[in-house]
């Protein structure tokens, strides 16, 4: 059977999704039977998925069985974004000395997903298995957050437009500089986005679209 058309990758993909975006409201239990039959599947591939998820820590096993929607708090929030500095430093630093890494618009152009796609790259070019699986671990994570960002940074556009502008002119001390920033910016205003995300949830129920 094609992976596209597997249970179990259909359930992982669904799921990890959702919980990236924040459609689970956090701390609460994540129902199999209503899972299996939001997406059309029987309880196992979910069931499976979730313990997969577990692993990336999306989804969290609840202290009497089950599942549940993984809570974050502001200390969590700020842990998060700074491991994620560390791994796009740490991309700095293994690929030292490797051409400019001059951009052209990618994607839908908007400066805050190309940011996302550098971000990405830091780290893919190193070719560092390890490293990726932290940083894709992380990043999942805080995906949740992406659009609290947007409503707590009213610049966030230009932000990420000076952030690209230095590592396309091949500024590394600067982009270094920018990084941290960035990521501490954040950190700082962890409780502002914890909140923000909690807000900007989906109704307890909501559906995936058909």
């Amino acid at each position: 059977m094609a992976k596209s058309r597997d249970p179990f990758f259909l359930a992982l993909d669904r799921i990890r999704d959702r919980a990236q975006t924040g459609g689970y409201p956090a701390g609460r239990p994540i129902v199999i039977v209503e899972e299996a039959r939001r997406l059309g599947v029987s309880t196992t591939p979910v069931r499976e998925a979730l313990s997969w998820l577990c692993g990336e820590g999306l989804i969290e096993r609840g202290p009497a069985g089950g599942f549940l929607a993984v809570r974050l708090d502001s200390g969590a929030v700020r842990d998060r974004y700074g491991f994620r500095l560390v791994c796009l430093l740490a991309g700095l630093d293994l690929t030292a000395g490797l051409p400019t890494y001059g951009r052209t618009p990618q994607r839908d152009g908007e400066p805050v997903s190309e940011l996302h796609a550098l971000f990405d790259e830091l780290v893919q070019r190193t070719g560092n298995a390890v490293l990726r699986r932290a940083y894709d671990r992380v990043t999942g994570q805080l995906r949740q957050f992406e659009e609290a960002e947007r409503h707590a940074f009213g610049d966030a556009d230009g932000e990420a437009d000076r952030i690209l502008a230095l590592a396309a002119a091949d500024r590394n001390g600067e982009l270094r500089a920018a990084l941290r920033d960035y990521h501490d910016r954040r950190g700082d205003a962890a409780a502002i986005l914890s909140l923000g995300a909690a807000r900007l949830r989906p109704a307890s129920g909501t559906s995936d679209p058909p």
